[in-house]
């Protein structure tokens, strides 16, 4: 058994809409409101010392959602991402991407790059947000990267350095809110030995009291990486 420190969690921000149905909201209130929230809970994550936080933002699987429902997502992320740029530099954040952003219009990967780009130098916190991102598109876009750069066969070594985000740690504990026990297709291939967490809270409802309760479950747990 192992006791392992908490360096990177990963969140499957789910109940957005619930949340806003719940208070007579629109789905885009709900929509914003979660998205705000991820600088609050990155800073939660800064005093646990914990070193990469990642975000199931977008996945491959919303596409399905209505036009409109989309459009409010990425107009959001539009206005509220260049927004929060200043406070990702005050606190050191350093954001990356896992996922296809190429399908994105020029304005938003305009925006992403330049927030990745300005704050690629800062050390505190790595957020890593997951935008149009599937875990086995994800696999497969390995498996192909390590074909095309010469592999004769295809190993678990070959697949993990063709993986986004090759260079960051598996997520040690994925927290899914809204009560859903599922994991919508995220980080697959990362997750074989992560712990998981399923909260009841809607995404809009999380504050830093219950990153407080997500670092202290796992903590209490032990792991045993398949040896008993």
């Amino acid at each position: 058994m192992t006791k392992k420190p908490l360096r990177h969690i990963a969140f499957i921000m789910d109940g957005n809409r619930r949340w806003a149905k719940t208070k007579g909201f629109s789905r885009a209130v709900g929509h914003k409101i979660g998205f705000n929230k991820i600088l609050d809970v990155v800073k939660r994550c800064i005093f646990h010392n914990i070193e990469v936080v990642s975000v199931f933002a977008f996945s491959t699987e919303n596409w399905n959602r209505e036009q409109a429902e989309i459009d409010d997502i990425f107009n959001i992320v539009k206005t509220s991402l260049p927004e929060m740029l200043p406070k990702l530099q005050k606190f050191g954040v350093s954001v990356r991407t896992m996922g296809d952003i190429s399908v994105f219009d020029d304005e938003m990967r305009g925006i992403i790059k330049k927030v990745c780009d300005e704050t690629k130098n800062n050390k505190t916190i790595i957020l890593n947000l997951c935008v149009n991102y599937g875990g086995r598109a994800d696999i497969v876009r390995a498996a192909n990267l390590a074909i095309s750069g010469g592999a004769k066969t295809i190993t678990e070594e070959a697949i993990t350095r063709n993986l986004y985000g090759a260079n960051l740690p598996a997520p040690d504990l994925v927290v899914r809110t809204s009560g859903e026990q599922r994991i919508s297709n995220f980080m697959l291939w990362q997750m074989a030995y992560s712990e998981f967490l399923f909260i009841k809270s809607f995404w809009p409802e999380i504050t830093a009291r219950t990153v407080d309760k997500c670092v202290a479950e796992y903590l209490s747990r032990n792991r045993r990486f398949g040896m008993g």
